[in-house]
């Protein structure tokens, strides 16, 4: 059908539907219009789409029937023209009720309406409109905390934040973008007092059971929807007092805003384990942004301008020391609690002492903590439950974060060394591997010395080491663990390292690096230099003679597991063999750079070269007893 007739035809239809009320929609009809705007028919034109609009527009208010199908076409007929902007939605006729839609119980003409809404975010004089009428702010705020649908919820929070963030100069990205200026909209907000209390009211538990206010469960989840916009939008609005009459209401203190609401008044995290979940999420997160600072005009504070402002704040309001508490004094808490909140706080600890290394060393009795913390649980673990993988993830992910500083034994031994090499669990072996790797792409010396250290000090208390990863990783049955495991040869292959300075540091801290004698010492060798380099630790004893012949060796098959065939990509005999041939391929990288023009090592290079080609299922046993004689 021509696209004149089709829309000729839908006019008409509509139309009926006006004057009728009981009449049916035609949605056979009125898709017909969606696959030819969205498909290959023929162009609407700008004329034909801004009538269908308006008899859209016309019959929604009065429609009796679900809207899905009216506000299904006018989604479609502004998504087609780029960009249908807002001057265009202000011309449709009758105008657009914007605060009847936002509020209607129908869950289409609400995304309907946010859809238009959205349109203003192309020109700041369009946000601005849309700032000047309270009633839309105030409607679309409600709406957002409010709804019950989360798929409404989370289009109505798009469309507010897409428009405050076209509301400044400079982007908003809540990693610390400056604002030099806020617009209209962000006065609106945080300077209405009627739209800015609304944001407390609807949030908080002293007004449940008010008119108009949402149930105590509902304003649950209206928290958790205000947490995640904090994260989106947190700049000096959020952060400083904006009207000081609402903030002193809900027992926010004095120069503080909405920040400290919600962080420490809005949830009742005493009564209400679940919100302390959330919120503990919510500090773990907005602390990893690490928050260089947001400027606005009238705020040029220097000090509020340092990367440290989200964990000051934290620090301040007593929030960091209460939520590591759960962690690193479990027995000062109830054990219920315990149970939904360790592994929370296990993460926001992890994501303090990574973010913030270097604070983290300087805090010595905190450190002291997590390491007498580490050691006490990792004490309990029996062999059994190491063999089992039953290893404690929470705690695990802690020692991952710790700067590798801090697990260098000075007074006390490091937990580091309570965990056994065949303990069989992939994420016991994926732990070593980043320990013993090295910093990543940033290069922090005194971390890639540390990390040498490390891998030095853990072999010389598990002098079994490298037979135990070679076992995990030469057990097929157990298809993680033996990835994981290979990951750690290949963790160690390309390990980047540094050497301890030659003369001990005065300084007496955690943060201070032992001297190269020292680490000779504790490893009982005398007259011979430590390997410098991963690669140089592979091509020397013991893992010359374990690591590079099983590496070397044609991989296994299992005909007894899922696919099971000799290069069955589903089969874990298979997908073990790829794991071990990139670690293989990484070798000869390495091999390469390290050996140079030593003839003696040309050989060893072109037989791994040689088992590279070969592929992951290939190999033979041609290196034989060579590697293990082999003297570079």
């Amino acid at each position: 059908m021509a696209m004149l007739q089709l829309i000729q035809e839908t006019h008409v239809h509509l139309e009926e539907v006006n004057s009728d009320p009981s009449k049916q929609l035609n949605e056979k009809l009125l898709e017909s219009i969606d696959r030819q705007v969205t498909g290959q028919g023929e162009i609407v034109t700008e004329n034909q789409r801004d009538d269908l609009l308006n008899q859209l527009s016309a019959l929604l208010p009065t429609l009796q029937q679900d809207p899905t199908p009216i506000t299904k076409l006018i989604q479609i007929l502004i998504s087609s023209s780029h960009p249908y902007d807002f001057s265009r939605v202000l011309s449709i006729q009758p105008a657009v009720d914007f605060v009847a839609g936002l509020r209607s119980p129908h869950t289409q003409i609400n995304i309907t309406v946010l859809a238009l809404l959205e349109k203003a975010k192309y020109h700041k004089s369009d946000i601005g409109i849309i700032a000047g009428e309270p009633g839309i702010v105030g409607a679309l705020i409600r709406l957002w905390l409010c709804t019950s649908d989360t798929a409404v919820a989370s289009r109505a929070h798009e469309v507010l934040l897409v428009l405050l963030q076209a509301d400044v100069q400079g982007i908003l990205t809540g990693q610390g973008a400056a604002i030099v200026e806020e617009g209209l909209l962000w006065r609106r907000i945080f300077r209405d007092k009627d739209i800015y209390g609304s944001l407390f009211s609807i949030c908080s538990l002293q007004t449940a059971g008010q008119e108009e206010q949402p149930s105590k469960r509902d304003k649950t989840v209206a928290q958790a929807r205000m947490l995640d916009m904090i994260l989106c939008i947190d700049s000096e609005p959020v952060r400083a007092s904006q009207i000081r009459d609402v903030e002193a209401t809900y027992g926010v203190k004095q120069g503080d805003g909405i920040l400290q609401f919600a962080a420490s008044q809005m949830v009742d995290y005493q009564d209400d384990v679940l919100m302390h979940m959330t919120l503990i999420d919510f500090y773990a997160k907005y602390l990893s942004m690490k928050h260089a600072a947001i400027r606005m005009i009238g705020h040029q504070n220097d000090n509020e301008l340092s990367s440290s402002y989200a964990l000051r704040f934290l620090q301040d309001s007593g929030i960091h020391s209460r939520t590591i508490s759960y962690y690193l004094d479990p027995d000062a808490h109830d054990a219920l609690d315990l149970a939904y909140l360790y592994g929370p706080s296990a993460n926001y600890l992890a994501t303090y002492t990574s973010v913030y290394a270097q604070h983290a060393l300087r805090q010595e009795h905190v450190l002291a903590s997590i390491l007498t913390r580490l050691t006490k649980v990792l004490e309990r673990i029996s062999p059994g439950q190491w063999a089992h993988g039953q290893a404690p993830k929470h705690d695990l992910h802690v020692m991952a974060s710790l700067p590798r500083l801090a697990l260098i034994p000075k007074n006390r031994d490091s937990p580091l060394f309570l965990i056994p090499p065949n303990s069989r669990g992939a994420d016991t072996y994926s732990l070593l591997a980043h320990i013993f790797h090295g910093s990543g792409e940033v290069t922090d010396e005194e971390d890639e010395a540390a990390s040498r250290t490390l891998y030095f000090l853990y072999e010389q208390r598990h002098p079994d080491f490298w037979k135990s990863i070679i076992s995990t990783a030469d057990t097929v049955a157990m298809k993680d663990a033996a990835i994981a495991a290979i990951g750690l040869i290949g963790a160690v292959i390309t390990a980047r390292w540094k050497p301890l300075p030659d003369h001990p540091s005065l300084n007496s801290s955690a943060s201070a690096l032992p001297a190269e004698s020292w680490l000779a010492e504790q490893c009982q060798i005398e007259n011979v230099k430590l390997p410098q380099s991963g690669i140089e630790t592979i091509m020397s004893e013991p893992a010359i003679r374990t690591v590079v012949p099983f590496l070397m060796k044609p991989a296994q098959t299992f005909s007894n597991l899922v696919g099971g065939g000799r290069g069955d990509v589903e089969s874990a005999a298979y997908r073990v063999a790829v794991a071990k041939h990139d670690a293989l391929i990484l070798l000869h990288q390495k091999l390469q750079e390290w050996v140079g023009t030593h003839s003696d090592a040309q050989e060893m290079v072109a037989a791994v070269g040689r088992r590279v080609a070969q592929g992951p299922m290939g190999g033979t046993s041609e290196v034989g007893g060579r590697v293990g004689t082999l003297e570079l």
